[in-house]
């Protein structure tokens, strides 16, 4: 369980000026939960994440990782239970050679050597990767990159895996692929994710989606709950998925759909629906 009360932080700029970035923040995940995080730049996300993997400190409040609080000293205990991707994996990899890069992360918790190469196996295993043990990292594509690095993280055998924008950089098909990549983990294996995204089609994908405004979280419920949200969501800086887009439009103009919509295919049934109905069938006789 990661929990999160009351926190707040601020980057210190000299000896008595302070600019915050978090403000009072509370919130869950439970083990297994699959939740995005959403809000624009200079809202938080990022800053929440250095402190969930213990590289900046609260400046109030605290944060428990299945009862362990984030502070000076717990850093190894902390990130042993939570493992982070960032948006670019070239900030992350060290390693010249795939296998070496995996093997970095349980090296370092001075695990045995046969559990280190059976944790970078199944690891390499879990991303389609067993193939590419022996590549250069240099070599690779952005996309197999960022599989590595997941797969590093993966051989750490965390409790929930942090994913920071790490598809921003990546074409829509192969950051598709990584996102449902990451759900099959999530789902085989009960690690939660924590995915922050300025996509709010990826964000869509969740079960749960946190919004944050100003180093505040502001709303915290299903994609169809907030996504219900339009006009505030746009209030702050964000949009919503095109096709919740289109549906908020076509209600406003007195289009009947019913139900809540997300995506494409939410929609085609929707307007199935609709054309199916008695009162449609009327009109259009």
């Amino acid at each position: 369980m990661i929990e999160i009360e009351d926190l707040s932080f601020a980057y210190r700029t000299g000896e008595e000026d302070a600019i915050p970035a978090l403000r009072g923040v509370n919130l869950r995940i439970g083990p297994g939960q699959f939740v995005a995080v959403i809000g624009h730049n200079g809202s938080g996300k990022s800053t929440l994440v250095k402190l969930l993997v213990a590289v900046l400190y609260p400046t109030e409040g605290r944060i428990r990782v299945d009862g362990i609080p984030v502070r000076p000293g717990n850093e190894w205990e902390v990130r042993e239970r939570i493992s982070v991707v960032f948006q670019d994996p070239d900030d992350q990899l060290v390693m010249n050679r795939v296998a070496d890069d995996v093997a970095f992360g349980p090296e370092n918790l001075g695990l045995p050597r046969e559990k280190i190469a059976e944790r970078v196996h199944s690891s390499l295993e879990a991303l389609g990767l067993e193939e590419m043990g022996e590549r250069l990292i240099e070599d690779l594509s952005p996309g197999q990159k960022q599989r590595v690095a997941i797969a590093g993280a993966l051989a750490m055998r965390p409790r929930f895996l942090v994913l920071d924008e790490p598809t921003t950089l990546l074409p829509a098909p192969v950051a598709a692929r990584l996102i449902s990549t990451v759900r099959d983990l999530n789902r085989s294996g009960g690690m939660g994710v924590l995915h922050i995204t300025h996509s709010m089609s990826e964000a869509a994908l969740f079960d749960r989606v946190v919004v944050m405004d100003e180093g505040k979280l502001v709303l915290d419920g299903t994609p169809a709950e907030i996504f219900r949200e339009v006009d505030r969501l746009r209030s702050i800086g964000l949009d919503v998925p095109p096709a919740v887009s289109l549906v908020h439009r076509l209600r406003a103009r007195g289009v009947p759909l019913e139900g809540d919509i997300l995506d494409g295919a939410d929609l085609r049934r929707a307007l199935a629906a609709l054309a199916e109905s008695p009162a449609y069938r009327r009109c259009s006789g």
